[in-house]
């Protein structure tokens, strides 16, 4: 099934737009089986020391730290400021997991959600419309095609 990609750099009192929102647009995400990847973020004032752990079992884990969706919403109530986070959503078990290769992640999660240098998310998805529900709510999008050197037209 074809991937499609999308970079959103809007912004939201002065950062991008959080986790919350972007987890809020997720159709059927319950159904997926989710991992946190990679987990580097400031939190919330009463948050510091949870993230802070949480960020050395994701960097320590092998295959990720596996979540629910809404375990997923949740943690994001948590996050002042994303950094760098990597999400996979997966409609089969066996496929989340670290991949060594960004590409083969793209072309085989159904969804994969990053965020880069607190600047910008980008997410992919086999879930067409929804990446192209995302370019209409959003004013500040870039398509992307799962081979992330090769840029799609814009918007």
């Amino acid at each position: 099934m074809k991937t499609k990609g999308i970079r959103i750099s809007d912004l939201k009192e002065g950062k991008c737009i959080p986790l919350s929102e972007v987890l809020a647009n997720i159709p059927h995400a319950s159904q997926l089986n989710w991992a946190l990847l990679w987990f580097d973020v400031t939190p919330t004032e009463k948050e510091g020391k949870l993230l802070t752990e949480l960020q050395k079992k994701v960097k320590e884990s092998e295959e990720g730290l596996s979540y629910t969706f809404e375990s997923l919403a949740e943690l994001s109530k948590k996050i002042f400021q994303e950094i760098e986070v990597l999400i996979v959503g997966c409609k089969n078990k066996e496929n989340v997991r670290r991949y060594k290769d960004d590409q083969e992640m793209y072309e085989t999660c159904d969804i994969v959600i990053e965020m880069i240098d607190g600047g910008f998310w980008e997410i992919f998805s086999k879930d067409i419309s929804w990446i192209d529900q995302l370019a209409e709510k959003y004013e500040e999008v870039e398509f992307l095609t799962s081979d992330f050197q090769k840029k799609a037209s814009n918007n």
